[in-house]
């Protein structure tokens, strides 16, 4: 009996060449363990002189000023009573500023509106406000 030492081997092709598809075939795991994970995200505010102080965000408007109504409120003499507002839209967090006297700054850039990402730096007045989002697995 004579072993075959055929390494490769190559066929040609049938007549009608099927056309390859672009869907991706995923496992249902794969499709549970993606639902079975939430995001959550929070900012780091960091003001002169004080210790910094993490703050949840929920999927509801977080209003940012030095005024009463803000839900994050800054004390601070260069924020606007109503400063910005970070939305929760369509699955991603957006920061809109609302008319501020000192503009809002994403990244060292003054922006009117913007989607966050992680680790963005946010500066409103003298604040420096770190965005951080990470996926939590729901057990």
């Amino acid at each position: 009996m004579e072993k075959d030492e055929t390494l490769l081997r190559i066929n040609p092709l049938p007549e009608e060449v099927e056309e390859l598809s672009k869907t991706r075939a995923i496992s249902r795991e794969a499709v549970l363990e993606d639902l079975a994970e939430t995001r959550m995200a929070h900012l780091e505010i960091h003001c002169p002189g004080l210790s910094p102080v993490s703050v949840a965000l929920e999927e509801r408007d977080a209003t940012i000023g030095r005024g009463p109504d803000s839900r994050i409120q800054l004390q601070l003499p260069n924020v606007s009573r109503m400063h910005a507002i970070i939305r929760y839209q369509a699955e991603e967090y957006v920061i809109e500023d609302l008319g501020s006297t000192n503009g809002t700054l994403l990244n060292g850039v003054r922006v009117q509106r913007c989607v966050l990402r992680n680790h963005d730096q946010i500066q409103i007045g003298d604040a420096r406000i770190i965005f951080a989002e990470e996926r939590v697995r729901l057990e």
